[in-house]
């Protein structure tokens, strides 16, 4: 025990000798400005209020009956139903994929509207969306959001590779 204490005190000792002469570090820190965050948090509100604005297009009101038949399908003019034949043909292959399970109503809203303004960022004119079946609401209600948004040219049932009635396949325009 006391070879050990006599070994602490001699490193303690020779430790001040090697530091004899030395002064303290001055704190140069350079505190930056908070203005990228700034920025970051404005190009995240932007992005949020244009998804929101696409979800706004989606009423609960306006209850149309065009979509009692099976299968579902909407043009949104006379002049894409060339679109409309090649999706029930299963021509188009989708290239992103939205998976509605187990959302509720004003959540699905919200994931369409993100879903639209997306496909029109990245320029993907095919999309695929899962709704499922349990209680036939959300089977019922996307079509009919779908076919009030200006910017979607045309949907259909999936094929069955693709989730056949429980999904839709939906193009949607983009914006140059």
């Amino acid at each position: 025990m006391n070879k050990n204490r006599q070994f602490i005190v001699n490193s303690n000792v020779l430790f001040r000798k090697w530091l004899n002469g030395t002064r303290e570090i001055v704190q140069d820190t350079i505190f930056h400005s908070r203005l990228h965050k700034v920025n970051q948090n404005i190009r995240s509100k932007r992005i949020y209020l244009e998804q929101d604005i696409h979800s706004n297009y989606f009423s609960f009101y306006k209850k149309k009956d065009s979509f009692r038949e099976n299968p579902v399908s909407y043009v949104r003019n006379d002049s894409s139903t060339n679109v409309l034949k090649k999706l029930k043909k299963g021509k188009y292959s989708p290239d992103i994929f939205l998976d509605l399970h187990g959302l509720n109503q004003y959540q699905a809203r919200k994931k369409l509207g993100q879903l639209i303004s997306i496909c029109q960022k990245e320029k993907i004119f095919c999309a695929h969306i899962m709704h499922g079946y349990g209680k036939n609401i959300l089977k019922k209600q996307i079509p009919f959001w779908l076919s009030q948004h200006p910017d979607i040219i045309a949907f259909h049932q999936a094929p069955k590779m693709f989730g056949n009635d429980a999904a839709i396949i939906v193009i949607i325009e983009i914006h140059s």
